[in-house]
């Protein structure tokens, strides 16, 4: 078993650092507390009176009995009440001193203030500096739900809080599953900002370990600090150590930069660092080893950056890079399924404008292939560059119909690493115009075409290949008709609507043609009434063919929502099929019968596809899918897929999977994913977890082992554990969180 990246994430040296973007690309934010406002027993927040104009600086008092004792001074009696702008006090007994502005309270206070809620048996407070000391306090701060007790709390004129040998949580006090004791702590309003020396951590009764000093957030604001440090174990890298360090730059940009020991390996940083300004957002990723032991002591490194620009209100900019310094990297520090089987990393440059229908690109594009088994000839080309022009617009319109026409094109220089292969230019365009005529239950839409294709390309020789241009017609008739019906339940909605589909294009020899970027297409129901039957422009399929299909849908009419839909179609075809990828011809008569069933009933979705080979009478594709989803945290998932390989049975996809989020008490959960290959019998990638959480704190613990397909060790392993303190600047391990919404489809976890 490899223990990969074990780490254990508290927060009692840093804050919460969420970037000030709509669109965070980090969980580093942890969750706020949860706990009901009635878990708090012995003390209650009532939002203080807002004053406005005249009235903001004003003093109301109320009381059952009033005193004046001269030299200014006046004593409140029998549930004094005093309100101002942002403050309430209520008390026993109030003695006002109007010269000093001092208020001498005792016996039964509370108080209210735009941020926090105070018990205490006697006090006193200056009105005009808003200075004030509470004796046997108890304190509540519903914004983060932070609560505790301390014997003096004094507040200064700077608005600091400073609070001796006081007990503090976000748990409710009748339920203290963890707190602080602090011999002093300070909270700052104006940095939001809270620093204690001398803690001791408590789990229920018992002394975790003593903090001479920490500091954490009052809310979400960010602080720069060091994050608890994390340790762990493995076969493959030894003992491991990381100290995380988060540094809040600026409030447009923030770094985590975590340094760690690995004994087998050797040192290793890693740094995220994310900006965002007025026209731009991104994020740079960095991990660097210097000299892996276990890798000929060679440096080891892997770089992702990526950024969107707006350079102005129609023109766009987006970088994307990633690089990696072996194909091996991946493989050996990946954390998951999907990174560790990653094939391809892409560096692209995007520049792209809009204005109103019309779009024009300019792009670069290349990848790094760090599988080793893929032959270098079977490598993706390099776009250098990629320049299209797209654009779509009406072009005449009536009372019943318009007339729309499109325009797609593009001229695309290809290059490759090896020049064994076929190399060159292509340019594309491709003219459209389409008549749409529909009424309230029918449509038709005739469309024609004209694809141009033209290469400039050199054989693996270098010499010219001298490629004749290809030049097709596409001509198409879409038409569908509406049937509906009421149920017996007036509420809900029949639908029946048969689909026609005829197109129409040529046949010309493409075999010369090189193979840039175009593979078959996964063949679905959306392929009956696609133009082409090809992935990319290299090959362009020859049609002389109709598509039936039907589809009905069960819908509520009162809410708009599709409760379930089913659909079924066939392409037919009146001449052979002679372009192909592997120049072979398809003599059928008609296509794969494809069927496709839905189903949305409350917290039930189901969806089914099945594809039925009319030529060998079996099935080539099936796949089902059962989710139930009572809340975010609480999903099940069951779902099975085959799909068949056309040129070797060996080859064919059968899996089944298993997946499921579930609370099983109060505060417990189950998590787990089983996906497993019936066709190699062998299991994909198995998950399980326990996780525990209350409204105030949370610990999950996950196992997983995911299949990497390396010869000598096919499985990796690992054990990740979180350990949140909610509302209390919380740092979550973002693989943790991101594995499970990966593994079990539909859970959504709120850290």
């Amino acid at each position: 078993m490899t223990f990969k990246r074990f780490f254990l994430y508290s927060t009692l040296l840093v804050t919460s650092p969420t970037l000030l973007s709509a669109a965070d690309q980090r969980n580093y934010a942890g969750s706020l507390h949860s706990c009901p406002a009635d878990s708090y027993t012995s003390i209650k927040y009532n939002t203080p009176p807002k004053f406005t104009g005249e009235s903001l600086n004003t003093i109301d008092v109320s009381a059952e009995q009033v005193q004046n004792t001269g030299n200014a001074i006046s004593i409140f009696s029998g549930n004094v009440l005093i309100e101002r702008h942002g403050l309430r006090l209520q008390a026993d007994k109030v003695t006002h001193d109007r010269i000093a502005q001092k208020l001498e309270l005792d016996g039964n206070i509370h108080a209210d203030t735009e941020n926090m809620a105070l018990n205490a048996s006697s006090g006193w407070m200056n009105m005009l500096t808003n200075e004030g000391e509470f004796i046997d306090s108890f304190y509540y701060m519903p914004d983060t739900g932070l609560m505790g007790n301390t014997p003096l709390f004094s507040i200064a004129a700077d608005q600091k809080i400073t609070l001796q040998e006081t007990q503090f949580s976000t748990c409710p006090e009748n339920k203290l599953d963890w707190h602080l004791n602090s011999s002093w702590l300070e909270l700052d309003k104006s940095t939001a900002t809270g620093t204690a020396k001398h803690t001791v951590f408590w789990i229920g009764e018992v002394p975790v370990f003593y903090l001479p000093w920490i500091q954490f957030p009052l809310g979400d604001e960010r602080r720069s600090g060091f994050m608890m440090p994390g340790m762990g174990t493995s076969t493959s890298g030894g003992f491991e150590f990381s100290a995380p360090w988060y540094w809040n730059i600026a409030p447009n940009q923030d770094a985590l930069i975590t340094p760690s020991f690995i004994s087998k390996r050797g040192e290793m940083l890693a740094t995220e660092y994310r900006y965002l300004t007025h026209s731009s957002n991104g994020n740079l990723e960095f991990e660097y080893l210097n000299k892996d032991k276990e890798f000929n002591d060679e440096e080891r490194y892997l770089i992702h950056f990526d950024n969107q620009s707006g350079l102005t209100n129609h023109l766009n900019l987006s970088l994307l890079l990633n690089d990696a310094s072996d194909n091996d990297y991946l493989k050996d520090l990946g954390s998951s399924i999907s990174i560790t089987n990653t094939t391809h990393l892409e560096r692209n440059a995007k520049l792209n404008y809009v204005n109103g229908p019309w779009q024009a690109g300019l792009m670069a594009q290349s990848y790094q292939t760090i599988d080793d088994d893929i032959a270098l000839s079977n490598r993706p080309y390099k776009r250098l560059p990629q320049v299209t022009l797209k654009g779509q617009g009406e072009l005449f319109a009536s009372n019943s119909s318009y007339l729309l026409g499109s325009l797609d094109s593009e001229w695309v220089e290809f290059d490759h690493e090896t020049t064994t292969i076929e190399q060159g230019s292509r340019f594309h365009i491709y003219p459209k115009l389409s008549l749409p005529i529909e009424g309230n239950a029918w449509y038709v839409k005739p469309s024609a075409g004209y694809m141009f294709t033209q290469y400039d390309t050199t054989d693996i020789a270098g010499n010219d290949s001298n490629l004749d241009d290809r030049g097709l017609s596409v001509l198409s008739l879409d038409s569908g008709l509406f049937f509906e019906r009421d149920l017996s339940d007036s509420s809900f909605l029949q639908t029946l609507e048969p689909r026609l589909f005829y197109l129409n294009i040529p046949y010309e020899d493409q075999s010369l043609n090189p193979v840039f970027d175009t593979t078959e297409q996964d063949f679905s129901f959306a392929s009956l009434f696609r133009e082409n039957r090809f992935n990319g422009i290299d090959r362009i399929g020859d049609a002389n063919q109709l598509t039936l299909a039907l589809s009905s849908r069960i819908i509520n009419k009162n809410t708009g929502r599709e409760l379930f839909n089913m659909s079924i179609g066939q392409i037919y075809y009146f001449e052979d099929q002679q372009v192909s990828l592997n120049n072979t011809i398809n003599t059928s008569d008609s296509s794969d019968i494809v069927t496709e069933i839905g189903g949305n009933l409350n917290k039930w979705r189901a969806r089914a596809t099945f594809q039925w080979n009319t030529e060998t009478d079996t099935s080539d594709k099936r796949s089902a899918l059962l989710s139930y989803a009572a809340a975010d945290d609480a999903v099940f998932n069951i779902g099975y897929r085959f799909h068949r390989d056309a040129l070797d049975e060996a080859d064919n996809l059968e899996q089944s999977d298993l997946s499921f989020a579930w609370p099983f008490t109060n505060n417990y959960s189950l998590l787990s994913r089983w996906n497993y290959s019936l066709t190699d019998e062998r299991n994909i990638q198995t998950l399980f977890g326990l996780q525990y959480e209350s409204c105030c704190w949370a610990l999950r613990l996950i196992s997983q082992r995911y299949i990497k397909d390396d010869t000598n060790d096919p499985y990796d392993t690992s054990i990740m554990l979180q350990f949140v303190l909610k509302g209390f600047g919380s740092i979550t391990d973002k693989d943790t969180t991101n594995t499970l919404k990966h593994a079990i489809l539909g859970y959504q976890p709120d850290y």
